[in-house]
């Protein structure tokens, strides 16, 4: 099974109606696709040999040649996983965060939580925008969750650097915030 389906329909799985913008998602809920995505997430990701195995992948995303001359979609497919599968694992680890207080609290990463079950803010047709958005949402409330050297490896991150890529630069953000919130050992 693919982690998610390689086109521009941010399915995950294979599974017709899931991502954050389908009805059928219906995040948060026992039924629905964005539940039978978890299910299948939690499982892929259900050890912590496979959670340090992301990590490693997202600190250190695989080398695109000419990054900068390809669309965001195109470089996203040449990396694994597909970042839908890491926003997946994000919503899973910060909804987790909210029960067990690891999401950074009021304002904390529950509030990019809303904003990515909304679909609105990270779901537009101009993938760069969202994902500056998603990363600077993330690294606004870093602070609330970090040590001092993560603080510092977070700030290095920046999408406005002419020919920055920004996927990569997404990824690295994502596992910053995953390890700061214990995900190799708590998992999402």
């Amino acid at each position: 099974m693919n982690s998610s389906n390689k086109n521009n329909n941010k399915e995950l799985y294979d599974i017709s109606g899931s991502g954050w913008k389908s009805p059928s998602w219906n995040w948060g809920f026992a039924n629905g696709t964005g539940h039978d995505c978890a299910m299948i997430c939690r499982k892929r990701w259900g050890s912590k040999e496979n959670r340090k195995a992301l990590l490693d992948m997202l600190w250190s995303p695989k080398e695109v040649k000419d990054c900068n001359l390809l669309n965001i979609d195109e470089v996203d497919r040449m990396r694994d996983p597909p970042f839908e599968e890491v926003k997946l694992i994000l919503g899973l680890t910060w909804q987790r965060g909210r029960w067990d207080g690891s999401d950074g609290g009021v304002k904390g990463y529950g509030e990019v939580l809303r904003n990515m079950a909304a679909a609105k803010r990270y779901e537009t047709e101009n993938e760069i925008s969202n994902s500056i958005l998603l990363v600077d949402d993330m690294k606004e409330r870093f602070h609330l969750i970090a040590s001092e050297s993560a603080l510092d490896e977070m700030q290095k991150l920046d999408c406005s650097v002419d020919g920055a890529d920004v996927d990569g630069i997404r990824r690295k953000c994502a596992a910053w915030v995953l390890s700061e919130m214990n995900f190799v050992e708590r998992g999402c």
